[in-house]
C-alpha cells in the first residue's frame, strides 16, 4: 500500500528553520553568488546610546522566574500588553521575554530576536541550546528573546494539542479553532501588525532608548512591519531569509519549489562529478514522479518524492545529497529518503508534545491566514501556475494552496491588511540561501528594492536561515553591526566551494 501523500509541505516550510538558529555551524560551502544592493545615501545613526536593560522597566513589564532552566546570565520578565489595541475594553495578554547579559559587558546596542514560524519561540530557541548562540557579535551585545503573542511561554498559547490527540478522522485544525474561540481568544488580533506594535511596546517598557533587530524567518516579516510602523529606537536590522509583506506568497510558494528544482539541475550539469554519475537529472526526476503517481503498486506516491526534496532543500547541508536520492528513488530504492529527512518523514510534524513549545499551530494560522491567503486564492494561483510548471509537479505543489485556502475560509482571512513594500532608511542586512524554499530568493530582491540602505548578499549553495547553518553570514553580520552606514565585508562568500555533489 501507498504511504500516505504529505499535502502539508509548506506549512512545514514556513515553520522551518528558526528552531535552528542555536545549531553548530557548517562550513563545506566554497565559491559565491553574492552582491550587495547598496545606496550611496547613509543615515545618522546614533552609536552610543547608553543602555540597561534592566532600568526602570514600566508597570507593564514585571522581572519573573524563568520559565526554562536558564543559566546565571539570564532574566526573565512578562510585558503585559493590550489583545486588541483597536478595542478599548481590550483583555490583557502577557509575553514571555527573556534577557541574556553579554559576555563582555553590554556596550553595545542590544539585540532584539524575532523568531520565525509564525509561530516559533524566541525562549524555546535559546533554551534547546544556549551555548549555540555564542556569536560573535553578542559578545558585547545583551540579547532579547521575546515569546511573540500566542508563542511559547506567552499567555495564552495558541499551540494546538488536538494534532497530537485525534485520529485520522477528525480535523484538528477545527477541533483547535473551537476550542480557542470557546476560551474567549480573539484570533483576528493574534497578527504581524499587533505583533509589531508589542516589540515596540517591549523597548519602551524596558527603557531601552536604541536596539538593533535580527529576524529569521517570519521574523524578517515582523522586522519589516517595525520598520513600517514602529522605527523609533531602532538602529539597525538584520533580515535572514526574508519574508517581505509585498510577496505574492500563494504564487511564490510554487515557483519558489520550481525555482530551486531549475538551480538544482543547472549546478549538477556544471559539476563534473554530478553530471557524470547523474545525467540528464530534470528528465529523471520527472519521470519518476510521473510513474510513482501512475503506480498504484509503489511504495510511496511520486509527490512524496516533490514534498521530501521541497523540504530538503531549506537544509543546506542535504542539498549535496538531493541527485543522489533522486536516483535512488528512481531505481526503487525508497529507503534513500531518509537520509534527507531528520524527522523520519518527507515533511515537519505540525504538532508537538505538551512540553515542546518550539512552534504554536493556531498562530501560524492565524497570521498566514489573516496576512496572506484570501479567499478565493485556490483559483487564482491554479491560473497563475498552470502551464507554466512541469505537469508532473502541478497536483504537487498546488496542494498546499488548497489546504490553506480551505483553512482560511474560516481561520481569519485576509482582510484589509497593508500588504505593500516596505521602505525605510534604517541599515539593513538582507542574507538569503541560493536554494531557500520557504523564503526564496525572488523575496529577498523584493525586499531590498525599497530598502535604500539595504545590502542584499545571497549564499551559493545555501538554504534556509544562514545564520544558524554558514559561518560565513556570521562574520557578515559582526561587520555589519559594526558599521551599519556601509556596506559589509563579503570576502568570504568568495571562499565558498559551489556546486559539489555526493
Amino acid at each position: 500500500m501507498k504511504k500516505l501523500g504529505l499535502v502539508l509541505l509548506f506549512l512545514g516550510l514556513m515553520l522551518i528553520a528558526c528552531d535552528d538558529v542555536s545549531d553548530e555551524f557548517d562550513d563545506e560551502f566554497d565559491e559565491p553568488v553574492g552582491n550587495a544592493a547598496n545606496s550611496d545615501e547613509e543615515m545618522d545613526v546614533e552609536e552610543d546610546v547608553a543602555v540597561d536593560t534592566a532600568v526602570s522597566p514600566t508597570n507593564s513589564f514585571q522581572f519573573i522566574d524563568c520559565p526554562f532552566d536558564a543559566r546565571a546570565d539570564v532574566e526573565c520578565g512578562t510585558l503585559a500588553v493590550p489583545e486588541n489595541r483597536s478595542s478599548a475594553d481590550s483583555p490583557t495578554i502577557e509575553l514571555a521575554v527573556a534577557i541574556v547579559a553579554a559576555p563582555d559587558g553590554g556596550s553595545e546596542l542590544p539585540i532584539v530576536y524575532l523568531a520565525g514560524g509564525p509561530g516559533g519561540s524566541g525562549l524555546d530557541d535559546y533554551a534547546a541550546d544556549p551555548d549555540g548562540w555564542n556569536y560573535p557579535f553578542l559578545q558585547n551585545r545583551d540579547l532579547i528573546l521575546l515569546d511573540q503573542r500566542g508563542t511559547g511561554y506567552s499567555d495564552p498559547t495558541l499551540d494546538c494539542p488536538e494534532f497530537a490527540e485525534v485520529d485520522e478522522q477528525d480535523n484538528p485544525d477545527s477541533l483547535c479553532y473551537d476550542r480557542l474561540i470557546d476560551e474567549g481568544i480573539n484570533l483576528m488580533a493574534y497578527n504581524t501588525q499587533e505583533n509589531a506594535a508589542d516589540v515596540a511596546d517591549l523597548r519602551v517598557a524596558l527603557g531601552i532608548e536604541a536596539w538593533d533587530l535580527l529576524g529569521i524567518s517570519y521574523g524578517t516579516r515582523l522586522a519589516l512591519e517595525v520598520m513600517r510602523n514602529h522605527p523609533e529606537g531602532v538602529r539597525a536590522v538584520i533580515l535572514d531569509s526574508p519574508f517581505p509583506p509585498n510577496a505574492d506568497t500563494p504564487v511564490d510558494e510554487v515557483y519558489s519549489v520550481t525555482d530551486a528544482l531549475a538551480e538544482l539541475f543547472a549546478d549538477c550539469e556544471r559539476d563534473d562529478y554530478c553530471r557524470e554519475n547523474y545525467p540528464d537529472l530534470e528528465a529523471v526526476f520527472l519521470e519518476t514522479v510521473q510513474r510513482l503517481n501512475e503506480d498504484e503498486t509503489a511504495e510511496i506516491f511520486g509527490d512524496d518524492l516533490v514534498f521530501a526534496l521541497s523540504s530538503a532543500f531549506s537544509d543546506t547541508e542535504l542539498v549535496p545529497l538531493l541527485p543522489y536520492v533522486i536516483y535512488e528513488v528512481a531505481n526503487d530504492n525508497f529507503d534513500a529518503l531518509d537520509e534527507i529527512s531528520t524527522e523520519g518523514d518527507f515533511a515537519r510534524p505540525r504538532y508537538q508534545d505538551d512540553e515542546d513549545r518550539s512552534d504554536s499551530e493556531g498562530m501560524y494560522n492565524s497570521v498566514i491566514c489573516h496576512d496572506e491567503y484570501a479567499l478565493g486564492d485556490y483559483e487564482r494561483v491554479e491560473t497563475a501556475v498552470i502551464g507554466t510548471i512541469p505537469v508532473e509537479l502541478e497536483g504537487a505543489l498546488l496542494q498546499s494552496t488548497f489546504d490553506l485556502t480551505s483553512l482560511c475560509e474560516y481561520w481569519n482571512p485576509m482582510t484589509a491588511v497593508d500588504n505593500t513594500a516596505v521602505s525605510s532608511p534604517i541599515p539593513t542586512l538582507i542574507l538569503v540561501g541560493q536554494y531557500d524554499v520557504a523564503t526564496p530568493p525572488r523575496w529577498a530582491t523584493l525586499t531590498a528594492a525599497t530598502l535604500p540602505n539595504s545590502y542584499l548578499f545571497q549564499v551559493p549553495g545555501a538554504g534556509h536561515s544562514l545564520l544558524s547553518s554558514v559561518e560565513c553570514t556570521v562574520a557578515i553580520a559582526e561587520d555589519f553591526l559594526e558599521n551599519p552606514g556601509q556596506s559589509p565585508n563579503a570576502d568570504c562568500l568568495d571562499e565558498i566551494e559551489w556546486p559539489y555533489f555526493e
